[in-house]
């Protein structure tokens, strides 16, 4: 165990993880349909956007600093950090999501999600403590898991207020293989979707998965982890997303959108299994090479229910 890290695995809960529960009711009754927004296809979609789904799997990973930057086109925001005695050590915290949503207004998909942590510009650097580079997975996979807390802690007293958090997640690519869930997530939150062929595979003990981009099916990345190898706890899930400026579809409202997942079934664990970014030219695989992901830390949820709601107004 490292010195400066306090919290035990099976009392964690990520900067988008507040303990708590709700099902799918409860989530309805919380957050109700109150309108339909239209696409340019004629597709009506109901707001706040309810989806029920097998798996949500968020895959933590040290990054490096100077790459993730390259990949923030939102000019208010930049990444996190980590810092020892002051100086910056060119590490920070990435996270890629996996999703098999079997439930949503436009239907079932799959999609991963590339997320890099960051922090407004003119908000003060966050309080995390020092990370040697020479960190062991474990080390690293605790830091991680710390770091997401202290990220909610930072962000506690904007949520209260309603208003935008300082720190966190930025969507730099999302890949998925519904053309409609594309179309929406473009047209309604700017998020940079593009489709791919997505195939995995969820057994009992361990999961497979397979991203390859369209139309050439070059492979995005790759990979397969144990399941049911760390801590299990229920959490319910509200945070904030970045979205990228130059697909903000709204110009009157923040590019950050409220977010909450809930799952009565959440294993806190290490990744072990196989990880591989490919060739890919897709802007998530360019990514994952150059800030040099590596998974050490899962957090998997099952049998989820969500809603992702509206922009913030300015």
């Amino acid at each position: 165990m490292i010195t400066y890290i306090t919290y035990r695995i099976a009392a964690l809960s990520t900067s988008i993880f507040v303990c708590g529960l709700a099902n799918a009711t409860q989530l309805e009754e919380q957050f109700p349909i109150t309108e339909y927004q239209q696409l340019s296809d004629g597709t009506a979609v109901s707001m706040p956007f309810h989806v029920e789904g097998n798996l949500t799997t968020p895959f933590l990973s040290i990054i490096k600093t100077k790459q993730a930057k390259k990949f923030i086109t939102h000019s208010e925001f930049e990444p996190i950090e980590i810092s020892c005695d002051g100086v910056g050590t060119n590490q920070s915290i990435g996270v890629l999501y996996f999703q098999d949503i079997t439930k949503s207004p436009v239907g079932a998909y799959a999609e991963t999600v590339n997320t890099i942590g960051v922090k407004r510009k003119t908000a003060p650097s966050l309080s995390l403590p020092c990370l040697p580079k020479n960190a062991t997975k474990l080390e690293q996979m605790q830091y991680l898991l710390a770091s997401q807390q202290i990220m909610a802690q930072a962000n506690a007293k904007n949520v209260q207020q309603g208003l935008p958090s300082d720190y966190a997640m930025y969507n730099q690519d999302l890949k998925l293989n519904n053309p409609l869930a594309i179309k929406a997530g473009k047209e309604i939150w700017g998020y940079p979707k593009s489709s791919a062929e997505i195939n995995y595979w969820v057994g009992k003990y361990y999961v497979d998965l397979q991203v390859g981009n369209l139309p050439d099916y070059t492979p995005i990345v790759e990979l397969s982890y144990l399941r049911k190898v760390g801590s299990q706890t229920p959490l319910y899930s509200v945070g904030d997303n970045v979205l990228p400026q130059t697909l903000l579809p709204n110009n009157e409202k923040q590019a950050q959108l409220k977010g909450v997942l809930s799952s009565s079934s959440v294993w806190v664990q290490p990744f072990i299994g196989y990880f591989w970014a490919g060739p890919s030219n897709s802007a998530t695989s360019k990514a994952l090479r150059k800030t040099e992901f590596y998974p050490v830390a899962i957090v998997e949820y099952t049998n989820v229910t969500g809603a992702a709601l509206a922009l913030y107004d300015k």
